[in-house]
């Protein structure tokens, strides 16, 4: 199944950004915030979850929000890799963690994922609405995650 072959690539994705991220937002001030290691790791593995979450949901229910909410889940980690970890490089010319496994696993398995929800009946306009619904969500739910992971992880 192409859906757990995209899990690895965004678990590897994650773990990848998990690793070296943390140390790279001190340099990258214009596209991302310093995060302390502690903080990003709660928010990573949260997001994770989720992506498993959507994608097992996707798996064992028909019903069409679901799929909607997976193909924008998976529309959204592909342009993940555009924008920021490519922009950020390009820009910044200091490579952004997690660029090689979004380049080489999200971005080739979404790709397949997508096309071959709307062989089966995606509607595009919704793929994208949806996956403007989950950026704006993910984005917010991050932030809030930081926020909450430095009140439980790094309370001083």
């Amino acid at each position: 199944m192409i859906e757990l072959l995209f899990l690895l690539g965004f678990t590897l994705h994650n773990l990848e950004e998990a690793i070296w991220l943390p140390a790279w937002s001190k340099h990258a001030s214009r596209f991302h915030p310093e995060v302390k290691r502690n903080e990003f790791h709660f928010a990573v593995l949260t997001v994770t979850i989720i992506g498993y979450l959507i994608t097992f949901f996707h798996l064992v229910n028909s019903h069409a929000v679901v799929h909607y909410a997976f193909y924008g889940f998976i529309l959204m980690m592909s342009l993940n890799v555009v924008f920021p970890h490519l922009v950020a490089t390009i820009v910044l010319r200091r490579y952004s963690p997690g660029l090689l496994t979004g380049l080489f696993l999200n971005l080739p398995f979404g790709v397949f994922l997508i096309r071959d929800g709307l062989s089966k009946g995606i509607v595009l306009l919704y793929l994208f609405g949806s996956a403007m619904v989950l950026s704006a969500v993910f984005i917010l739910l991050i932030n809030m995650l930081f926020k909450t992971a430095g009140k439980i992880i790094d309370p001083y």
